[in-house]
Formats: C-alpha cells, structure tokens, sequence
C-alpha cells in the first residue's frame, strides 16, 4: 500500500526535523512526506527541503492548518493519506500497523495507540492518551462524540474515506480533526483498532492551557458548536439522528455548560439543541459527558525546548578540532589519572575528525591540568560549577558537542585502536533511522579478561523495556545528535541506570546496530576491596532504586508490550544473586511476575530457589550465575517478542 503523508507546518523549524526523520524511519516507508508551508518565516521550508529524497515542499500562503491539509492531500498520489502535524512522531511500526488494519478493508479508517509527548524538566516523556476512555459497548462515533479520540499522527485514511469525510474544514478553527473524522463515521466509514504501533502527539510547555483556553473562547465555543451542528446534520441526511439524539444531547450539553459565562448566546442555543436531541431522556440522570478535548486545528507554532539549549559562548569560542565528525564526551570527578588514561585512549584513535570534551564534575583534582598538559588542539576542557553527577556531566557535553555523532567513555574506561573508524563506518552504511552504535567490550577483572558480545539489534524497544542489552558498554556507544532532539537528554533525577532509561527513549523511535567486537575496556576494582565493597552496596542499592523509578516511567509500556513480568524476574534475579539482595523484595518481584504469567517455568525455577534456606542459596548463587553468563541473555530472560 502507498502511503502519503502531509505535513502542515507554520514556524516550525524546531521540530519539523524529528517530524520528518519519524515518518522516513518507518518499516513500512510512505511513497511521499508532502510538507506544506503555511507562510512560515523562519527555516521550516529549508529544513524539510534539506531531506530530499520522497520529501516535498509544497506552499499555501492561505492561513490554518486545515487549508494546508487540504493543498497536500489534493497532491497526495498514496492509496492512504496520514495528517502528521510538524511537531508529533510516529513510532517506527504504525505505517506498517495501519496499512496492514487496511488492507482489505477498503474505504475504512485505521487509528493506532498514541501519547501524550511532553517534556519532563530535559526528557521527552510520553504519557497516557488525554481523552476520555472508550466504553465497552460504545461505537466509534457516539465514543468520539463523548471525549474518545485519535489526534491525526496515530490516524491513517484510505483514500476513499478520506473522500467520504468531505475533507477538512478550512472554517473550523478548533477541534477541525474530530470534525472530519466524526463526519466520515456518521457516514458509515469504518474505524479500525490497532494494538501495535505507537504515535506521539507532542504538548509543549503551556500547551495544556493554551488548548483548554482556546476551547473556552468565544471563537473556540463558536467553532465546537458549528462541529456538532455538522456532525448533527450529516446524520440527518444518513437517516441516523435519531440513534445519536443521546451522545449529541450530552455534547451539546457540556458545551453549553462550558460556553454559561463567556458565551450566553451560545450557551442557550447549545441547550436548546441538547434539549431537541433529547427528547423524553434526561440527561440529568445519565450525566454529561465532554466532546473532548481535541488538538487545535489551526497550525502550532513550534517553541524551542529546553532539553537541548544552544552551547554557551565561552564554550564557542573555547579552540577544538575543525568541523569534528565526532564528538566525545568523557565526565569525570577526581579522577585525574584515570581520566587522562581514558582521554589518552582517544587522542590514539586512527580517526582525525574529532574532538574531546572532558566534563570536570566539580573535581578537587587537577583536571584542568591534566587536559592542559595533553596538549592538542581536539580536546576542550568543561568544568560545572558544583559536583552534579554523571548524568548533569553528560549533558553538558551534549550541549557543548559540535559533532553530528556524539560517544560517551567513562574516564575509568578506554578504547581499543580502531574503536572509532568501526562504528563512524558502520554509520556510514546504515540509514538515519537507525540511530544508535554500540560494540563489544572486554570486562577486565583481577582474576582476568571476559568478553562481552552484543547480541541487540533493530527496533529493541520490547527488549529495552525489560534490560538493558547494551549491559556495561555506556563507554561503547555513539549516537547521531539528532537522536536528542527527539528524545531529550540524560535523566539528572535518577539515582543510576540512567543510561538504560535514556536507551528506552531511544528506542521507540530509533534502531540499533553494533559492532560484535570487544572495542572498549571496561574495568572493575579488585574483588574484595574496599573501593569493590563500596562500589557493590552503593551500587546495588542505587540500581534497584533507579530501576524502580524506571517501572514508574515505562511501567505501561512495558505491561502493553507483555514483558514487564520479566522486568520484575530481572529484578528479583539481581535480588537473589547479590550479597546486598532482600530475599523478601525478590519474592515480592517474583509474585507480581507469576500474577502475570502464571506457569512460566522460569518463574516457578526462581520462586522455588527463593524458598531455598539462605546457606543453600549461597552455596548455589555462584554456580547459577556461571551457567547464565554461558547463556544468551535472550534465552535465558526470554527474548522480547514470543517471550
């Protein structure tokens, strides 16, 4: 099935990007991304047509996102048209998802799950859907009537609904996507469910005001009623008033409640029309329930976020490597010696075309002599102000990067010769949706080497949900920069693992690759030591904080994706392995994973080893976590999809 999908965009250079890399990333790529500049004045029609390739630009000066819809779905050459608006996302599955709901179904409309995508302090978070829930029993059109919706990026039209809506209404101002579509089902067009796929409607900051203060307005009131009114009379023509005269008496009723105090006029007409819908049914008894809040109609300017500011001028202006290909950022706190050993170990790389940004943390340390005595132009020196911890360190080489392609190495960790030409080559063959570059690693401990070997790639996001398959290799990874436009940066309030959470942002929307060699160095402290014995309890205790924090962020979607019964066996597997664990916190795990999925046998296996008396599971920890370091983790957790 060929896919069209029309952008309208008014001012939006600062999303348009991550818009356009969302849909081009897709498993099922539309035919054609029609980008219609509705008079912006900033960089948005440059930018879009900077992408080449199935992108277009086309223009209407007219305003209203509604004209713009129009103009691109007039070119649209596609079987089945997508709105995307220029700041929302759609995950790398729905193309795929929708056109597979349609094929074979002719004439229908498919929507897919979506989320709220809103900035959570320099983390783009998603949230659940703002809408009203679905009732069972309730059809399409008396659901969206009652506050259920679908925002345009999670909608994908068949060319012959899209035809049967009317199209859009360049005079609605608000609520212009539940018009069309509300139209269309009051037509008879069906309306397709899909589980998988995931769009994003993005809220920028203020946004919740702006759209519920929009609504309020006289115009806002104005444009809802001329919506129930079009959708009122296109039941009339299709015979069906009369077995909507209930979902249309409670909208027209929350309307005229809403529309009381800026809007009387409005107001009484509004509750004339609910009490003609009414008839001999009270709407007192069964409540009134909203039309929804919608996203707007006309055309968001885009804001600028602040999870990606620009680098500072003293940073600018500070000398580095001309035009870097990479960017590396190595944090570090008192650790002078280790640091240089790690920065060393970059300055060696048979890649000229980069620049290293050592982040001191707040150091009591020489840091600033170390870089200083390197002596080379590639590395810049960055202190923050007060010790913020690994996470704050590495985003302020983020901001400070010049680099189209950014790595991260801990200043204990270091690279071997060739690190950097494997993976910017790698790079080089893989399209732009593809994102993030990882490689093996060699763990280096006092009894001797182990490697590691990735084993991750493609669209990881089930797996990432449950572990993190990238395991201690942060110091292995390079990431296109505009990975971070989409997806915000490290996540400062973490306690750790803040990598892995940054991943699973990550991997909603980008893939991954990796290069199966060990290509980093990844060292432990002396087993038994007192820095060892530290470093165990103040990190053990911090993962598990962290990794609860982590279920309340993706908890959900980790439950819809199915794997989150074996989050919780990771969880209480680490519990039972660790000297630090709590046998009772691991069984808890253990039963929220067995409530789940009861009559997993790897459940079962771990509950009963559980119950074994503490002497017994000591004597056999050490034995069990052997044999699991032979076994694939896929195999051994369960690999994401079929586990």
């Amino acid at each position: 099935m060929r896919v069209s999908i029309v952008i309208p965009a008014f001012n939006a250079q600062e999303f348009i990007a991550p818009a356009i890399r969302s849909a081009l990333g897709q498993t099922l790529p539309p035919a054609e991304i029609l980008v219609v500049d509705n008079g912006s004045g900033d960089r948005t029609a440059e930018i879009a047509r900077g992408f080449g390739g199935p992108v277009r630009v086309l223009e209407e000066r007219r305003p209203g996102a509604s004209r713009a819809r129009l103009t691109g779905a007039d070119v649209a050459t596609g079987e089945a048209l997508m709105f995307l608006d220029a700041d929302d996302l759609i995950g790398p599955t729905v193309l795929e998802e929708l056109a597979g709901a349609l094929a074979g179904n002719d004439g229908a409309v498919a929507c897919c799950p979506w989320r709220r995508y809103e900035l959570d302090g320099q983390c783009w978070r998603a949230r659940p859907p703002s809408c009203a829930p679905r009732r069972a029993g309730q059809d399409a059109l008396t659901a969206w009537l009652g506050g259920w919706y679908h925002p345009p990026c999670a909608v994908l039209w068949s060319a012959d609904a899209y035809r049967r809506s009317g199209g859009w209404n360049p005079a609605i101002s608000v609520d212009d996507d539940g018009d069309v579509m509300m139209r269309a089902l009051a037509r008879g067009v069906p309306l397709l469910l899909t589980r998988g796929g995931t769009a994003y409607y993005r809220r920028l900051p203020g946004d919740a005001v702006s759209l519920s203060g929009r609504r309020l307005t006289p115009e806002g009131l104005r444009s809802r009623l001329a919506v129930l009114e079009a959708v009122e009379q296109t039941l009339r023509l299709e015979g069906k008033a009369q077995s909507y005269r209930r979902p249309l008496a409670k909208a027209y009723l929350r309307l005229s409640e809403e529309a009381r105090e800026t809007a009387p006029e409005l107001a009484a007409h509004a509750e004339a029309l609910a009490r003609r819908n009414r008839g001999r049914w009270s709407a007192r008894g069964g409540g009134a329930a909203s039309i929804g809040e919608g996203p707007v109609g006309a055309a968001r300017p885009a804001r600028r976020p602040e999870a990606i500011p620009q680098r500072s001028p003293e940073a600018a202006a500070e000398p580095s490597a001309p035009d870097p290909l990479v960017s590396v950022v190595i944090p570090t706190y008192n650790r002078a010696a280790l640091a240089g050993r790690a920065l060393d170990s970059v300055l060696s790389q048979d890649f000229g075309r980069l620049e290293a940004l050592v982040v001191d943390d707040g150091s009591n340390e020489d840091i600033r002599g170390m870089v200083a005595a390197r002596d080379d132009e590639r590395v810049r020196y960055l202190r923050q102000p007060e010790n913020r911890g690994v996470a704050a360190a590495r985003n302020r080489g983020i901001r400070e990067a010049r680099a189209p392609l950014i790595a991260f190495l801990d200043s204990d960790d270091q690279w071997l010769p060739g690190k950097v030409a494997r993976q910017v080559e790698l790079a080089s063959r893989r399209p732009d949706w593809v994102g993030f570059f990882y490689t093996g690693a060699i763990e280096r401990w006092e009894h001797g080497d182990e490697e590691w070997i990735p084993d991750a790639r493609g669209l990881v996001l089930e797996e990432m949900l449950h572990r993190n398959p990238v395991h201690v290799a942060t110091s292995s990874v390079l990431v296109r920069r505009e990975v971070f436009e989409t997806v915000g940066l490290f996540d400062e309030s973490l306690p750790a693992n803040e990598d892995h959470e940054l991943w699973t942002r990550i991997a909603a929307f980008f893939g991954f690759d990796f290069v199966a060699e060990p290509l980093i160095v990844y060292t432990h402290p002396p087993e038994g030591s007192a820095a060892d014995r530290e470093r165990r309890s103040q990190n053990f205790a911090a993962n598990m904080a962290a990794r609860l924090a982590f279920l309340d962020l993706h908890g959900a979607e980790a439950q819809r994706a199915g794997v989150k019964y074996l989050f919780h066996l990771d969880c209480a597997r680490r519990h039972l392995e660790s000297p630090s664990g709590d046998v009772r916190r691991a069984r808890s795990h253990l039963l929220r994973a067995i409530a789940s999925r009861p009559g997993e046998p790897r459940l079962l296996m771990w509950f009963a080893f559980s119950l074994l008396p503490p002497m017994l599971r000591r004597r056999a920890a050490p034995g069990l976590k052997a044999l699991r370091s032979h076994i694939p983790s896929r195999l051994w957790l369960g690999a994401a999809r079929g586990a």
